[in-house]
């Protein structure tokens, strides 16, 4: 298969991350444009790594690339994957996809419609580590609890908190707490476990309306799952999975770094003792894109978790601003 050639959107970190990953794929995947509003600010970027082509529209340089990595503002993902969809490209699109079911459900379908490949980038689902966690779940026995938490104080919190209006904090951008850090926590629950027989849940919203930290229980027949996420408050514990045979314990969600079992009435085994630091594990993202754009189809398992994350974030969001509306 030769490398499939990328185009990226956006200028940001995620893209500078994005390029490196490439990188690491063994040459099954580079970066070989980039689109920008403002073509300065592409060339810079294709300068700085090394890319040969500039645009400043997504639809000319979808047709000059195999697939588009989207890393722009969440408000935006979705008309840019359409867009890419429509000039033939496939699309990985960084998490969250798009800020509504409604607005995934309508990349899905016409990445199905013009027969190309559609996914979500969230690369914690991707990583050696997390199919180490899958692996290691029989062990634990019958599941009864799980508590999966991704508490990461923002590094633009402290200007935020001194006045300054920032887009990170901005609910009218499609941007939350939720979506932005909650979903390391929400879609390994919703991929281990499937769709929850029923959701409660609350939030903390911030002075501006935007939802900076909270808590989902989802209810399964015969377990429960206790997922919690902050943009505002930095987190201590690691993540644990109950089971009647014993227990699994991950350092954290995103980038496990310390992952360790413990039988009931046994001594503790380590799994992983390996840190990580981003894009360390992003290349693994690329290469499950390839593999479905090489199959053909987009896997139904992906996009299955980003349809009913998604949902269950809509929801979620829905009825904090219903609550709100009453006080």
């Amino acid at each position: 298969m030769a490398a499939l050639r990328f185009g990226i959107v956006g200028t940001n970190f995620i893209s500078d991350w994005f390029v490196r990953a490439c990188g690491r794929t063994s040459g099954i995947a580079e970066a070989s444009a980039v689109m920008s509003r403002r073509r300065e600010k592409g060339e810079a970027f294709a300068r700085e790594h090394g890319i040969a082509s500039v645009f400043t529209s997504v639809t000319q340089m979808a047709r000059a690339v195999d697939a588009v990595y989207i890393a722009s503002p969440n408000g935006a993902h979705h008309a840019q994957a359409k867009q890419a969809i429509e000039a033939g490209a496939h699309v990985l699109v960084e998490k969250i996809m798009a800020t509504s079911e409604a607005e995934v459900r309508d990349i899905f379908d016409a990445a199905s419609r013009a027969c190309v490949v559609a996914m979500e980038a969230t690369r914690h689902l991707h990583t050696p580590a997390y199919r180490l966690l899958r692996e290691t779940l029989p062990r634990v026995g019958a599941i009864r609890q799980v508590n999966f938490a991704k508490c990461q104080y923002s590094s633009r919190y402290d200007r935020f908190r001194a006045g300054e209006k920032m887009n990170a904090f901005n609910p009218s951008l499609g941007n939350s707490a939720l979506g932005d850090i909650g979903v390391y926590a929400l879609q390994p629950a919703i991929d281990l476990f499937g769709t929850p027989l029923a959701v409660t849940g609350t939030s903390v919203l911030l002075h501006n309306g935007f939802e900076g930290a909270g808590s989902m229980t989802l209810t399964y027949d015969e377990m429960v799952a206790s997922i919690s996420w902050s943009k505002i408050t930095q987190g201590v514990t690691p993540s644990v999975i109950l089971g009647e045979d014993g227990a699994i314990t991950i350092s954290d969600l995103a980038e496990p770094a310390l992952m360790q079992f413990h039988p009931r009435g046994g001594q503790t085994e380590t799994l992983l003792d390996a840190p990580v630091t981003p894009p360390d594990t992003m290349h693994h993202e690329i290469l499950a894109f390839a593999a479905q754009v090489e199959a053909g189809v987009t896997d139904s398992r992906w996009s299955k978790v980003t349809l009913e994350s998604r949902r269950l974030m809509d929801a979620h969001l829905a009825g904090l601003t219903a609550s709100a509306s009453r006080r």
